[in-house]
């Protein structure tokens, strides 16, 4: 049986994540997750909220930060979670939100000089072996830990899940992790199974990793509607204009005068029109947009690239959403 999960911006109020929670259990989700925003709201917060309206699925973060959560606290915390929904909680880590991270002094890049990798290898070396109730001492570039041991018995040990983009540490997931999440919400299925590649190309003999992926989503019968509301989403705008290179829109028929209209506006902060210039093409590479049957299709593409567990995250009418892919579990 297929598997299906759904994340949520902290953006959202406590208690409309609760709402959508337990709309998805209706639904028999797989999962429900929760970004973090340390500018906005925590992740843990949400997930407490989540899991006490709950009692089958499961909740995780997607995710907490290695740099703004020390690897003690972290398995600590996510031990009680998981104490508390009874084995369902997985804590998902990465790096951390590259736009927030250097206003509290850390760069991201260049990544030859800050080191990533190593600072999420320590991270994860050091809650692998405190959940596995080891005894731990690491003396790290990021982590100095003597003899750290948590002094509660677990409840289970929750999954860890790494969420990164870069072939190197989509690796490492493969071996220090029950699980990967590759995209934060925005990528095509082709670029999702280049990532996929890289992730089992890491993985230790005879392991299984789940491989999860974010997908922006916005089903509607009116079509039209939920693409607007999607070409004026911010963070699609954000990606768009500054992240993404022009050839991973080539399989759309899309060049990179096709985006100069959209990078123009952003350049001028006028994001109106910025949604307006917004080509059709980049929703449908990098979205689930449209009626219900379209997003279920292009949904199997995902699957196809070799997605385990897609994460939709819905903008507009969220419950037709939920129950729209619960329709494919």
């Amino acid at each position: 049986m297929d598997r299906i999960g759904v994340g949520f911006n902290p953006n959202l109020t406590p208690d409309t994540i609760a709402q959508h929670a337990r709309t998805a259990e209706e639904y028999h989700y797989d999962s429900l997750w929760v970004h973090e925003h340390p500018f906005i709201r925590d992740a843990v917060t949400l997930l407490s909220g989540a899991i006490a309206v709950t009692s089958a699925m499961k909740i995780g973060s997607g995710c907490i930060s290695t740099v703004t959560r020390h690897p003690l606290l972290a398995s600590t915390t996510f031990a009680v979670l998981n104490e508390i929904s009874q084995g369902r909680t997985i804590m998902g880590i990465g790096l951390g939100g590259f736009p927030w991270l250097p206003k509290i002094g850390v760069n991201v890049f260049p990544t030859d000089e800050n080191r990533p990798l190593k600072r999420v290898q320590e991270f994860l070396t050091i809650t692998n072996g405190l959940l596995n109730g080891e005894t731990v001492s690491l003396d790290g570039e990021f982590y100095k830990v003597k003899e750290l041991k948590l002094e509660t018995k677990l409840f289970s040990k929750p999954l860890i899940y790494l969420a990164t983009f870069g072939p190197r540490l989509l690796a490492l997931a493969g071996k220090l992790a029950d699980g990967v999440i590759i995209s934060p919400a925005l990528m095509t299925p082709e670029i999702t199974a280049e990532k996929v590649k890289f992730v089992k190309q890491g993985t230790t003999s005879g392991k299984t990793i789940d491989i999860a992926s974010y997908i922006l989503a916005n089903v509607s019968e009116n079509v039209a509607k939920a693409e607007t509301e999607v070409k004026s989403y911010y963070f699609l705008v954000y990606q768009v204009a500054e992240v993404f290179k022009p050839e991973v829109f080539e399989p759309y028929d899309l060049n990179e005068k096709d985006l100069a209209g959209v990078k123009e506006a952003w350049r001028k902060k006028d994001l109106a029109a910025a949604a307006k210039a917004m080509p059709d093409g980049v929703l449908e590479a990098l979205t689930l947009t449209g009626n219900p049957d379209h997003c279920l299709e292009r949904l199997k593409e995902y699957r196809r690239a070799g997605v385990d567990l897609p994460i939709i995250m819905p903008i507009g009418d969220v419950h037709t959403a939920i129950q729209t892919f619960a329709t494919n579990t």
